[in-house]
């Protein structure tokens, strides 16, 4: 680009010598003046295109660098919620593995039926309040309710009523989150209920997953103490 300038400023300085006498009606300084006019401007359109090209190319840059820095973004939160779900995954897969083995303890000592899924539930929830409520759907009763640890965070303000009312398989409130099973057996519905740690649960398939896996404990559970009785 350098060359066309240099170009242009050559023929501005020569100019006088190449005219050397009047054109019609325009004396010799005038029509030096307007060749000499004439370059300049032909170079100033040149400087303004290469400007607006070089903005153009500038803005391109900067929409390319945001555009990177998004889905640089979405890569990484990708990342974490796949690294999130493996590990999720991992902890749910030790318990179904582990679920024959939980199994055969409740034969022997049923009070230690629930711990195992309350312990997965406080892995998955990173949170120490958990219970598990299983509720009579026709009679809206407490069945029975366990706590992790035999604590109390949530014996005073759960109700089968309030549990039942919502009519939704998952749902949150400020405090906590509640998963319901998909299914029911002899009209027994279980509840997972556990603090929230997060604004948000999105993977709530997992805890129905527990969930159901706790009814299917808990009609087990029945079954065993009608052959013993």
């Amino acid at each position: 680009m350098y060359w066309i300038y240099l170009t242009l400023f050559v023929l501005a300085i020569l100019t006088p010598q190449f005219i050397a006498r009047e054109v019609g009606f325009l004396r010799e300084e005038d029509v030096e003046a307007l060749l000499i006019f004439c370059f300049g401007a032909f170079g100033f359109m040149i400087y303004l295109a290469k400007e607006k090209t070089l903005l153009k190319l500038i803005r391109e840059k900067l929409h390319l660098e945001k555009q990177t820095s998004l889905i640089t973004r979405d890569l990484s939160d990708s990342y974490s919620y796949i690294g999130e779900m493996n590990r999720k995954l991992d902890i749910v897969q030790d318990f179904i593995f582990d679920l024959p083995k939980v199994t055969a303890v409740a034969l022997k000592d049923e009070s230690n039926i629930y711990t195992s899924l309350l312990e997965t539930v406080s892995l998955l929830g990173k949170t120490d309040q958990v219970a598990l409520c299983f509720v009579h759907t026709r009679n809206k009763t407490m069945e029975c309710m366990y706590e992790k640890n035999g604590a109390n965070f949530f014996a005073q303000s759960l109700t089968a009523a309030e549990l039942l009312a919502e009519g939704k398989y998952f749902w949150q409130t400020n405090d906590r989150a509640v998963v319901r099973s998909p299914r029911q057996a002899r009209g027994v519905s279980a509840f997972l209920v556990f603090g929230k740690t997060v604004n948000r649960i999105e993977d709530s398939d997992v805890f129905k997953i527990l969930v159901s896996q706790a009814l299917l404990l808990y009609m087990f559970e029945g079954k065993g103490k009608t052959l013993r009785s």
